[in-house]
């Protein structure tokens, strides 16, 4: 029994982290506007107002006044969990808004940002998936076990494991995660070359879960009056904290571009509250009322190259490190390597009006898949996309993207339940951004 509970606890406490959507950290995420998603590379970008997230030190080549720049983003999303030859979906979609602002006056800038830098959005599983599985594992090995123990205390026989209960017949699960960041900072140009900048960013962060599993008698546990067993469990967390960010933009000439950012960690430590717990699980499984849990966003390095490789045809190349080693994620991180995004985009312009782009990204998480969360997990992926930008005038700017990402599945099998657990998922996403420039 306590090692079937250990196993329950290990599915619960990885339930806390909904995380992957398509970046290399196992917290952090970086699409943050329809930009990225027309490129998937913009740690050198100059010409929009994502660069405040994405380079800041670069927003020094923006043009002189104020500009405003939203993005809204739709994720379609495709996730499965195949445990013991038993296959279950979440297809629950999300939307990710994306805003920037920038003001720029000779050398100096001022820029700000909201972005969701953590989280992986909303799931449902409404038939259940491997962590209703594992919870209802437990549930009915304690039920079989439990009857069987009576009916030895009345002086019957003991009998096989699964002699009174041994069916699940009801399991849904849902959750959601997200890390909010609000970031202002400003940015210096030293020389026509170097540039700098420095900001300040907010997170706010919310983790929700809730679920039920039945576990139901078999035809001999009901002969003795076995009833339905049903669990409902209901937790939210939530947390805030401070990070920095640093960054430097070096432009040897027209044609090339560098620009790399560097983001500190943030310290998040999300308070527990419970809403639900009708059968008193969840302290079992290591969720308590009042309860403080670390979930930090790891610090990460952004590095990108852009180059002019004609007046028409640019190229840049993207490399990205989550070190996911420096979080605190309850001793999560000792287990996971550093992670990244490496990719490529080219990008043609046509004419003033229209330029088009294609980029590829690759990702490595550098997490086991028995360390990853069964409602989110983070596999590494291959990302595909491309789009169009419109200047319907030199003020107004519209960007439009599609991409797809497939992810590599990954499979092992529980030391503590006996499961084999699968993951796989695919997202397909669309991205609208609009920009406009007060000049």
């Amino acid at each position: 029994m306590r090692k079937v509970l250990i196993g329950i606890t290990a599915f619960s406490l990885i339930l806390g982290s909904a995380a992957s959507v398509y970046a290399g950290a196992v917290v952090n995420k970086t699409n943050w506007s329809a930009e990225y998603i027309r490129t998937m590379n913009r740690n050198a970008a100059t010409d929009y107002a994502d660069a405040a997230a994405y380079n800041p030190a670069g927003t020094v080549k923006l043009q002189n006044g104020f500009t405003l720049n939203g993005s809204l983003q739709y994720l379609d999303k495709d996730y499965k969990n195949r445990v013991s030859g038993m296959d279950f979906k979440s297809d629950k979609s999300s939307t990710f808004p994306g805003v920037f602002g920038i003001y720029k006056r000779n050398k100096w800038t001022l820029f700000s940002s909201f972005t969701f830098v953590g989280g992986g959005g909303e799931v449902d599983w409404e038939d259940g998936n491997a962590t209703t599985m594992a919870l209802g594992a437990g549930m009915t090995l304690l039920a079989d076990r439990t009857m069987d123990g009576m009916v030895q205390a009345g002086g019957g026989p003991a009998a096989p494991l699964g002699t009174y209960y041994g069916t699940l017949t009801h399991q849904d699960i849902w959750a959601k995660s997200y890390d909010l960041g609000y970031s202002i900072g400003t940015a210096y140009a030293i020389n026509d070359i170097f540039s700098v900048s420095a900001a300040v960013r907010y997170v706010d962060g919310t983790i929700e879960a809730k679920g039920s599993v039945t576990t139901s008698p078999t035809a001999a546990g009901a002969a003795l009056g076995g009833t339905p067993q049903t669990s409902k469990v209901h937790f939210k967390q939530d947390a805030d904290g401070w990070g920095a960010i640093f960054g430097v933009n070096i432009a040897p000439n027209d044609r090339l571009n560098i620009g790399a950012r560097f983001e500190t960690k943030t310290d998040l430590e999300f308070d527990t509250s419970v809403k639900e717990d009708n059968n008193n699980v969840l302290p079992q499984l290591g969720i308590v009322d009042g309860q403080d849990v670390n979930e930090d966003l790891a610090p990460s390095l952004g590095l990108g190259v852009s180059y002019w490789i004609t007046e028409k045809l640019r190229a840049e190349t993207n490399l990205t490190l989550y070190f996911n080693g420096e979080a605190d994620w309850e001793g999560l991180e000792d287990d996971v390597d550093t992670g990244y995004d490496a990719g490529l985009a080219l990008e043609y312009v046509f004419n003033d009006t229209i330029k088009a782009s294609i980029g590829y990204m690759h990702t490595e998480t550098g997490i086991d898949p028995e360390d990853m969360t069964p409602e989110n997990p983070e596999l590494d992926a291959d990302t595909f996309a491309g789009g169009l930008a419109y200047a319907y005038n030199q003020k107004f700017h519209i960007n439009i993207a599609v991409g797809y990402t497939a992810y590599r599945d990954d499979d092992f099998v529980s030391d503590t339940t006996g499961l084999k657990v699968k993951y796989d998922k695919d997202i397909t996403f669309l991205a609208f951004g609009l920009e406009y420039r007060f000049m």
